[in-house]
């Protein structure tokens, strides 16, 4: 009854406010539904943001291995004209021809009549021949690039409009190649349709000057790839809209029906609106006590031990060797709670940033496990090695610690000497990491409530086992930001098993 006079007394003016509502109920209505579909298309608008950056990142990653790579099928194959770089001059070797280094010291303007012949080889995709084309326009145009290569400015590959062609030279090599625009589109399109395949948007390679796909809407948002500044992802798709009804023919029998339903809405939007900020309220206190107590129990070690070798009453080297070790361990439970409590809040506020790169799930988990072994935890975490090392892209850190509060969390709900397995693999067509135990299992009820945010469940509270509340909701966030999912099946008094399942478009 305290907790509900407090609320009501925060909420007087919303109660008036609902009354009033009886009274307006059709602007009410109005202004509710307007709100709601704002603030949902508002939050699909910000997901697909995300997901459109994540797609650019992966197709950069895609390129930066098709480009810079002799594998059959990669840009190499491509190339309409292929270069080797020597001491004193520039070789051709698919022509038998050579140019001194020091023929030009700066690109000179293109003869008209070669640019467009050129232009018409482009469009159809041949190798170029012509002597003279190589020395007055792609010769020079090579030597700038490597001018620029050497001096920083690009990344071993550079995009000349005027020529409509990249030039990539492979790392660690003097051998480059020079490939059409439309070459790269292709195939750089392709990828893009794989990866969407799934979304409800599509993207398109917009090479900037040059307009490829002349069926890209240049008014979908463009992502640049960081590492190739003339190239723009340009994401286009549905947009969320919203229907009204027509109330000019029986506005009579509609405003009287509405007048009913606004005012058994607005009741149960009150309701559900006052319980749920008890709930809130509820799960804030419970998550600032268990905080409280998963600091002061680490504090509370480190300032006795503190005082007794401030003391110098302890001699032993063995008792001062065993008061450092608890000492660093409890100093190491403070810090990472701290990071779990900043990373928790960063994804909340959508400030916090991932590094996505190619990582092997055989070495996160393996990672994951060193962490537990020199803990002195009574359960062993076993780790299930496989023949195959499935490789996903995303955050190598954040997959870490998704699978450190997996193995937590196991630990700290299983009896002790209870096993803990974790391992790894694909099933159908899917890429998966799993942490198993033979804990207090979760009951189906809070099956679906145990990814909120400051929720335990109550067999978890009987348990007695420390804990914020936030360890599942991080992990659920960092999957879904990974494009991914995790699936959960448990059995209470049996255990659980907790699967992080990545999607096919994440593979290499």
């Amino acid at each position: 009854m305290h907790e509900w006079s407090e609320v009501l007394h925060r909420n007087r003016t919303p109660i008036v406010l609902f009354t009033l509502m009886v009274l307006f109920p059709a602007l009410f209505l109005t202004l509710l539904s307007v709100r709601a579909i704002r603030g949902d298309d508002a939050q699909q608008k910000f997901h697909q943001a995300q997901r459109q950056r994540q797609v650019a990142q992966l197709l950069e990653t895609d390129l930066n291995e098709w480009l810079f790579s002799r594998r059959p099928g990669a840009g190499l194959s491509q190339a309409f004209l292929k270069f080797t770089t020597e001491e004193s001059r520039l070789v051709f070797p698919d022509l038998d021809f050579a140019v001194p280094h020091d023929r030009y010291n700066e690109p000179a303007p293109i003869p008209h009549a070669l640019l467009e012949k050129e232009r018409s080889l482009g469009l159809s995709d041949q190798p170029v021949t012509d002597p003279r084309s190589i020395e007055e326009i792609y010769y020079p145009r090579i030597q700038a690039f490597l001018r620029d290569l050497r001096a920083g400015q690009n990344r071993g590959a550079q995009f000349f409009l005027r020529l409509e062609a990249l030039i990539v030279l492979i790392p660690g090599t003097n051998d480059g190649y020079l490939m059409r625009a439309t070459r790269l589109s292709r195939y750089a399109n392709r990828k893009l349709d794989e990866l969407t395949a799934a979304e409800d948007f599509r993207g398109a390679l917009w090479i900037v000057g040059i307009d490829i796909n002349s069926t890209t809407s240049r008014a979908g948002e463009a992502v640049p790839l960081s590492g190739y500044p003339f190239f723009r992802v340009i994401f286009t798709g549905s947009e969320p809209s919203a229907g009204f009804m027509n109330l000019r023919r029986n506005i009579l029998l509609y405003s009287t029906a509405l007048f009913l339903l606004v005012t058994v809405l607005a009741g149960i939007f009150m309701y559900r609106a006052v319980s749920q900020e008890i709930t809130v309220s509820r799960l804030k206190a419970d998550f600032v006590s268990a905080v409280s107590h998963e600091f002061r129990t680490p504090l509370s070690s480190i300032l006795a031990l503190s005082e007794r070798l401030d003391s110098e009453r302890v001699l032993d080297k063995d008792m001062l060797r065993q008061y450092h070790a608890t000492l660093r361990r409890d100093a190491r439970r403070l810090s990472l709670l701290v990071e779990k409590l900043l990373d928790f809040a960063q994804l909340e506020e959508g400030k916090k940033q991932f590094s996505l790169d190619r990582i092997n799930l055989a070495d996160v988990a393996g990672e994951a496990v060193t962490t537990f072994q020199p803990s002195g935890a009574s359960q062993p975490v076993q780790l299930v090695e496989a023949d195959e090392r499935p490789q996903i892209v995303g955050d190598r850190t954040a997959i870490v610690q998704c699978v450190q509060n997996l193995i937590e969390n196991a630990i700290k709900y299983s009896p002790p000497g209870s096993p803990v397995t974790v391992r790894w693999g694909r099933e159908d067509g899917r890429v998966f990491l799993e942490v198993r135990d033979r804990g207090i299992g979760i009951p189906a009820s809070d099956r679906d409530k145990i990814f909120d945010k400051f929720y335990r469940a109550p067999n978890a509270r009987a348990w007695h086992a420390q804990g914020t509340g936030i360890g599942l909701a991080l992990v659920q966030r960092i999957i879904d930001i990974h494009g991914g999912s995790i699936d959960v099946e448990s059995r209470p008094g049996e255990g659980s098993r907790f699967r992080l399942v990545f999607p096919e478009s994440a593979r290499i």
